[in-house]
């Protein structure tokens, strides 16, 4: 067997027998046609799914959140579409359910789901955007806000277009049970919003039972991708059979027992991912901030519903899991301006959004969920409780805080370490899931709400594969790069092969008023790394001790777009000044330019400062001053 056999049958067996197990036979049933057996395609009559509904008093709003709001709702009127919460595309009104905007390819409408290739013509994703139904609860609060019949109008016009060119289980839209649970959630959520979650219209109700119905054949696929497909599609199966169990008048006695087992089925693969993804110190399996918020998004749908429909508390345990990721997505989330590192994949997700605060803002996330599932504000009040307000919930609980101290995830592989107005997130090798990118001991430095030091992020999933490479392997990320390969064997799209595990991980050390962490590793090939890390005042020391390549090491500093300055050794620039310092010989040292994409299918230029020696035992000191 060939090496690269080799890497990828370890692989497997880290991906776990089970969890093969069940994507082959997804993939099988795909093949031999069994889901279109399972899930024939139906066409099906509507009328309006949301009846016009009575006059509902508005949740008391900022007049900049009211505004951004009607914006945002008129352009959709204009057809205007904003993709992954960032970027406008006038796309019709009603969309074109098939077309990606940002290269102009279309899809194929026709066909089953289970014999469409998703990375074909276009970025199924963007086709995928505008079927979210993100739309839905837009438009119930810009009705709501101002009593504008017009946006009840289009959400059912909207609603009528799409159900007409996607009839069930035909076509890209219905390709993945994900992409149905957030349809899911969405519907959901505009029901509450407009008072009709208990009378819904029976096209409603028939439009959810669909969707769970296209859920259920596939959930054990998602369970075996240990990520936010299974959490995304339990909770959709809860939901959604817990919606369909409460509405009046009261379903048939046979779609009632099925209801009943979408949601106890729901339930309990939700309790089980939780338990099994979410580590106890908060981590979650993706090792990406923005999957987290996904999940956390979620976790908090699954909560107000759950009160809503008085049901049964889950355990204890899931639970404190779920606290635990509140708590992980808060210690990384920069206080004051809700950003956050851009760390992992990145896909532009931002899930059951209600407020109008910017897509890189994580404190609606966190805000929402710390009152949901810690009866406490992290946060002074702010545009991040609009969330709150929606959903009928008191904004009045204690304010409590964060605590700021420096922390370690051991489990998920990360160090937070906190100094005055700066801190730093450092990513190590704790893989018990598939990593997505090979950013061992990346460092990500904050200064006053300033990403100083940056993460490149991911651009797209369905890209040429040089852009690809670049996003998620090593280049992308501020650490060392041996011999101008990644840190792991690339084995596919979503794959890394030979997963890294530490050779050292230390505590956090306080000593004198400084704080420091060290960690090392060795790649396949037996370049060994060792970063260690201290900060006091406004000073940040990285130490890089590098062994073992063959040719050429490159130390990468990724900097906040500025004019950085370099003269010899010495980079200066508007908030930080770097110098680095090395006993090896200096092949070159260069700022030249770099890729990142802070919102998926963009990418923008910045400085990266290249720093490269050649074979050896060496150490390279960098030192940064930020200043005010």
């Amino acid at each position: 067997m060939s090496s690269l056999g080799i890497v990828k049958l370890k692989t497997y067996r880290k991906l776990g027998f089970t969890s093969v197990t069940r994507v082959a036979a997804y993939r099988t049933a795909c093949k031999i046609g069994l889901y279109g057996l399972l899930l024939p395609i139906r066409n099906w009559d509507n009328g309006s799914l949301f009846y016009a509904p009575e006059p509902l008093p508005a949740p008391s709003i900022s007049p900049e959140s009211r505004t951004i709001l009607l914006e945002r709702a008129e352009a959709l009127l204009l057809g205007n579409m904003s993709y992954f919460s960032d970027e406008m595309k006038q796309v019709g009104s009603p969309p074109d359910w098939f077309l990606d905007p940002f290269s102009g390819n279309r899809l194929s409408p026709g066909g089953h789901w289970s014999k469409l290739n998703e990375f074909s013509a276009a970025d199924i994703k963007t086709v995928w955007e505008a079927s979210r139904f993100e739309w839905v609860p837009l438009l119930a609060r810009a009705w709501r806000v101002s009593g504008d019949i017009r946006y009840i109008d289009t959400l059912n016009q909207w609603l009528h277009d799409w159900v007409l060119h996607n009839p069930s289980n035909a076509g890209p839209n219905w390709k993945c049970g994900q992409e149905a649970s957030i349809r899911t959630v969405n519907l959901m959520l505009g029901s509450f919003l407009l008072g009709a979650h208990h009378r819904p219209s029976p096209p409603l109700v028939a439009l959810i039972e669909l969707h769970c119905s296209r859920i259920r054949p596939t959930i054990q696929y998602a369970v075996a991708q240990n990520n936010n497909h299974g959490t995304s599609e339990a909770a959709a199966l809860y939901l959604g059979g817990n919606w369909l169990l409460g509405v009046d008048p009261p379903i048939p006695v046979t779609l009632r027992r099925q209801a009943r087992q979408w949601r106890d089925l729901g339930r309990t693969l939700l309790e089980e991912r939780v338990l099994h993804l979410v580590a106890v110190d908060g981590s979650f399996s993706q090792y990406s901030v923005n999957y987290h918020r996904v999940l956390v998004d979620t976790l908090c749908q699954v909560e107000v519903w759950r009160q809503e429909y008085g049901d049964k508390p889950f355990s204890r345990s899931y639970t404190e899991r779920c606290q635990a990721a509140v708590e992980w997505l808060a210690q990384v989330t920069d206080a004051d301006t809700g950003d956050a590192p851009n760390l992992g994949a990145n896909d532009g997700a931002r899930l059951y959004d209600l407020s109008s605060t910017s897509y890189r803002d994580f404190r609606p996330t966190v805000q929402l969920a710390s009152l949901l599932f810690n009866k406490c504000r992290v946060y002074a009040a702010g545009p991040w409780d609009e969330p709150l307000r929606w959903l009928g919930r008191d904004c009045g609980h204690e304010f409590f805080g964060l605590n700021r101290n420096s922390v370690i995830h051991d489990q998920g592989g990360d160090v937070v370490l906190n100094c005055g107005s700066s801190h730093a997130l450092i990513r190590f090798a704790r893989f018990q899931f598939r990593p997505s990118h090979a950013d061992c001991l990346h460092l990500d430095l904050w200064h006053m709400g300033l990403n100083i030091l940056r993460d490149g992020g991911t651009y797209s999933y369905n890209t040429d594969p040089q852009l690809l490479d670049y996003f998620s392997g090593s280049r992308s990320h501020n650490t060392v790069q041996f011999d101008g390969r990644n840190q792991m064997p690339r084995l596919g799209r979503f794959l890394f092969g030979d997963w890294l595990s530490m050779s050292e991980c230390g505590g956090i050390e306080k000593y004198d008023g400084s704080v420091s962490w060290s960690g090392a590793y060795y790649d396949r090939q037996k370049a060994w790394h060792r970063r260690t890390v201290t900060v006091k005042d406004a000073c940040w020391k990285i130490i890089d001790e590098i062994d073992g390549y063959k040719e050429c090491a490159v130390l990468r500093w990724r900097l906040l777009p500025d004019r950085w300055q370099l003269e010899d050794n010495v980079c200066s620039g508007s908030y930080a000044q770097l110098n680095v310092i090395t006993d090896a010989p200096v092949k070159r040292i260069e700022l030249v330019t770099g890729w990142e994409s802070l919102h998926y299918q963009q990418k923008t230029e910045l400085p990266v400062l290249e720093f490269e020696v050649g074979p050896g035992q060496w150490t390279i000191e960098t030192d940064i001053i930020l200043k005010d």
